[in-house]
Order: C-alpha cells, then sequence, then structure tokens
C-alpha cells in the first residue's frame, strides 16, 4: 500500500469514527466489554437453564493418582503390572482399601471412553461412588501437557497458559472481573476467593499462587486469598484497629489523593483521563480497604475455628480441607453476597511425602486412598442429597463443582511403593452445573503405555468453566480459537468445548 493510500484510508477512519457511525477497521471486530458474548455467538451458548450460578473448584494439590481414582480401566496394564495392575498385583490397594474400611467391590463400571474402552471408578472414590445422584452428574474429560515439574504444571493447570505469558490468569480473576464489571456494588463482597492451607509449604515454590494470579486483567479482579487455618492477621486487618475512628478520614484522604491523579492525566483538564493501570491497581486496594467492613460481614468468625479430622486411621488436629469446604459453601450460598467462584488447594487431610496431599513419590496407595476419598466426603456432605433443600448446601443444578489437579502418576512403579509425575494423560473432573444425567461419561482416553490417545487442552478446562457462567472465552486477557483443537472459529471452538468437557450440544 503507498503511503498516500494508507493517510487516505486513515483519514476516512478518523472521519467515520468522529462522525459518530463506527467503522470495523480492517475486518475487526467491535470492541466489547470483557465475556460479552458476541450477537452473533448467542445460539453457540448453553441453555440459560443449563448454566451454573457459581464455580465450586477443589485443586487437587501433588497430582491424584488416576489409576485408582476417575480413570480405572481394566483392561489396561494387565499384561505388564502397570496403571491399575501396579499396586493390585503387590497387595497395596487391597491393604489401603482394608485400612480405609471401604464397603464394595474395588472397582464400578461408569462409561466407555473415547476410545470404546470401558472405565471403572476406582476404590479410592467410594464416597462418590456411594452417592449414585452425583455420579449421574459427573464427567471426567482426560487432559494432557507435557509439563513434568510442579512449577510448571500448576500454572498451566490453573491459568491454561504458562509461567511468562502475558494473558497467564487464574479462573478467578476472569470470573471477578466479568461480574464486577457488570454488578458494580459499592461496599460489596469479592465475587472470588482462593482457600488456601497454612499446611501448605509449597505455595512459594510450586507456583500454587497462580490461583489468584490477574494476566492482563485489572488490579481489582485479583480473588480473595484465604489461610483459612491461619487468618488471623487477615481478620485483625479487617477491623483496621491502627486508624481506629479515623476511618472516614483516612479513606477520603486517599479517595483524594486518587482524584488528584486522575486529574494529571486528563488532556488539559478534559475528557477522560489516561489509562494508568498502576493507578487502577491502587484505586482498587484503596476500595477494598474501605470496604473491608463488607468483607468481614461476609467472614463470620465461626468458619474459623480449628477442628480435628480422621480418615482411614489417621488424625490431624487441624482439619483445613473440612473448614475450607464448610466456608466455600457459605461463600457460594449467601443469601446477600454470594460468591460466583471459589478454589480450594487441597493440601489433604495429612500431607503426602512429596508436599500438597497427592504428590506421593515414597508411597502412593494409603495416602492417596485417605487424602482423596476424605476430601470426597468432606465435599458431599455439603451438597445436597435428593430431597434435601438445605439452602446452606450446594445445589448441583446451581453449582458446578471442578475437580482439577496439575498432573496424574506414572503407570509404573517409583520406587517399591510410589508413582512418579504423569502429565501426559489424566483426568479432569466436572460435577453438575451444566453435566446433566444425558452428558455424563468420559472424554477422551488413554493408551496401554498410559499416554493419551484422545485428550483436551488445559485451556479446554478454563474455557468450559467460563462457558457454564455463561462469559464468553475469547478474548486478548483469556482464551484464542487455537486452543481447541478442531476449531477453526470462536463459535465452533465454545461448541466444541461444551460437548467435550460438560456433554452437552449446542
Amino acid at each position: 500500500m503507498k503511503r498516500r493510500d494508507f493517510l487516505k484510508g486513515a483519514g476516512l477512519v478518523a472521519a467515520t469514527a468522529a462522525s459518530g457511525l463506527g467503522v470495523s477497521l480492517w475486518g475487526m471486530r467491535q470492541a466489547r466489554a470483557f465475556g460479552e458474548v458476541p450477537k452473533e455467538a448467542e445460539g453457540a451458548m448453553l441453555p440459560l437453564e443449563l448454566q451454573a450460578e457459581n464455580i465450586l473448584e477443589i485443586f487437587l494439590y501433588g497430582g491424584v493418582s488416576q489409576y485408582e481414582s476417575f480413570y480405572c480401566v481394566p483392561s489396561l496394564g494387565e499384561a505388564s503390572g502397570t496403571q491399575w495392575h501396579a499396586y493390585l498385583q503387590s497387595g497395596h490397594v487391597q491393604a489401603a482399601v482394608d485400612q480405609c474400611a471401604f464397603q464394595g467391590p474395588l472397582t464400578e463400571p461408569f462409561a466407555a471412553d473415547s476410545m470404546g474402552q470401558a472405565v471403572h471408578l476406582g476404590p479410592y472414590v467410594m464416597p462418590l461412588r456411594e452417592r449414585p445422584d452425583v455420579m449421574e452428574r459427573t464427567r471426567v474429560s482426560i487432559s494432557a501437557h507435557d509439563l513434568e515439574p510442579h512449577e510448571g504444571a500448576i500454572p498451566m493447570m490453573l491459568g491454561g497458559r504458562g509461567l511468562g505469558h502475558p494473558a497467564f490468569s487464574g479462573l478467578g480473576a476472569h470470573v471477578q472481573r466479568y461480574f464486577l464489571e457488570r454488578f458494580a456494588e459499592p461496599g460489596r463482597a469479592p465475587y472470588s476467593y482462593a482457600l488456601m492451607s497454612n499446611g501448605a509449604n509449597g505455595l512459594p515454590t510450586d507456583n500454587v499462587r497462580s490461583v489468584v494470579s490477574i494476566g492482563m486483567h485489572p488490579g481489582a479482579a485479583r480473588p480473595l486469598a484465604i489461610k483459612v487455618d491461619a487468618a488471623g492477621d487477615l481478620t485483625s486487618l479487617l477491623a483496621r484497629g491502627t486508624i481506629g475512628q479515623n476511618r472516614a478520614q483516612y479513606d477520603a484522604l486517599m479517595q483524594g489523593y486518587i482524584d488528584r491523579y486522575h486529574e494529571r492525566l486528563r488532556w488539559r483538564g478534559q475528557a477522560n483521563p489516561l489509562r494508568a493501570p498502576r493507578l487502577g491497581e491502587l484505586e482498587a486496594a484503596s476500595s477494598s480497604i474501605a470496604n473491608a467492613q463488607a468483607i468481614q460481614g461476609v467472614l463470620e468468625p465461626q468458619f474459623f475455628t480449628k477442628v480435628p479430622g480422621s480418615n482411614c486411621g489417621d488424625n490431624s488436629n487441624t482439619d483445613a480441607m473440612t473448614m475450607n469446604l464448610k466456608l466455600a459453601a457459605h461463600l457460594l450460598r449467601h443469601p446477600t453476597v454470594p460468591a460466583k467462584y471459589v478454589c480450594i488447594v487441597d493440601t489433604g487431610l495429612i500431607s503426602a511425602d512429596g508436599g500438597g496431599g497427592y504428590d506421593t513419590h515414597g508411597e502412593n496407595s494409603f495416602t492417596q486412598a485417605r487424602n482423596l476419598s476424605h476430601t470426597l466426603r468432606q465435599l458431599l456432605s455439603v451438597v445436597n442429597a435428593p430431597g434435601e433443600n438445605n439452602p446452606a448446601k450446594l445445589d448441583l443444578d446451581k453449582t458446578l463443582i471442578v475437580l482439577t489437579t496439575e498432573f496424574g502418576r506414572t503407570p509404573y512403579k517409583q520406587g517399591n511403593q510410589g508413582r512418579n509425575h504423569w502429565p501426559y494423560g489424566f483426568p479432569v473432573v466436572f460435577i453438575g452445573g451444566p453435566v446433566r444425567p444425558s452428558g455424563k461419561g468420559v472424554f477422551g482416553a488413554c493408551g496401554e503405555d498410559g499416554r493419551a490417545t484422545i485428550a483436551s487442552t488445559p485451556q479446554e478446562n478454563r474455557m468450559a468453566a467460563l462457558l457454564s457462567l455463561g462469559i464468553w472465552p475469547f478474548a486478548q486477557e483469556s482464551f484464542n480459537v487455537s486452543d481447541v483443537p478442531g476449531a477453526t472459529t470462536e463459535i465452533e471452538a465454545a461448541k466444541l468445548v461444551q460437548q467435550r468437557q460438560l456433554g452437552v450440544v449446542a
């Protein structure tokens, strides 16, 4: 293009914009608010009656052993003594089952995977198997990536992006921003929370704090992170005791500084101020401090009282998972300011030998059985059973539960009793929300070597959660069409994600 032609075209664009008619520059779509569904894509979205009102995500920190839990294929690994058979033949699985007093057959048929293989649910998810109503709302998605260290795998599964990617953001930031921009209520408690445990000693090194990353979102999108078993500092800070009765004057002074800075960003005192991301983050932080009373009103003291726990013959003085699940149900079902997203980082009743709740390098069978069955039992205790309509408990028609982990465990043994990291094929589980009995089942499959032959991407799992809330997941701050294998357009990608991950055909 000649420079003269370019300038003429640019002049036409400017003139059209100034006239108020608008323009689609070089075929680009008109700007939309984050998460807004394009008019032409409305037919591809989940029907309103299938959309969830909120999401509870449980991050099974460390790497769940899939063969004894959500993806047990008894026909695989029998000849080689791998996968389900690695510790079945050695007797370790049966010993763990006996120690935990699980009743019933070791495995239970669930559904066929994408290769037609019969997938069973293993013994370590016995609490789920004891709730047929929940099993009818369960969909397992085989996922895969190639990052073996926790430090890389955890961000990938929590954000759908690798470390260093400018759009690397936890799911909670997407949700927080979407609802904050549409339903801004001054003084409202957050829409997104991340609940952790004080015992999660790998939080800084393993990048578990990715759950509160914001990527390209403004600072106001950051979820509120809480260590439920070490919240003394938070509750004291919310009380704002250091400024006593001078709160109103302090808040007014801070707002005055912010307003003055905004004025300096206006050209000759007119029009809107220039964008200043750091100022926006300061403004968000100042607003949160000024509205600390609203957060304090939601985080009631009884949820931070430490409770003991026991499972499979083991005891802990502080059962952080039970505490977190009770707080999560309270936040999601709050009568006036309900949360839209809560993520719990599950570090187990007692930490695994490699850290977290499931990093079982030295001993796999008993640790996985104890921690996973404990988490599922406590989770189901806050989910309404058939005929139960407790308003304080979760309703599977309204809440999508997502069980995520950074990777699975190797199909072969590590040492005599452990399993190593295995990101090459492992399950992510969706329960409730859009997943109805017609969508129950398994997407994806693994082969004889334990590697996925058909799998979803980490990005697809994140997109499915956003779509379940009615949030369009394609934007510079979130995801791309290329993140969905086989898709060529955003609409096609949305349909594929909903079909694969949630079992819903648009």
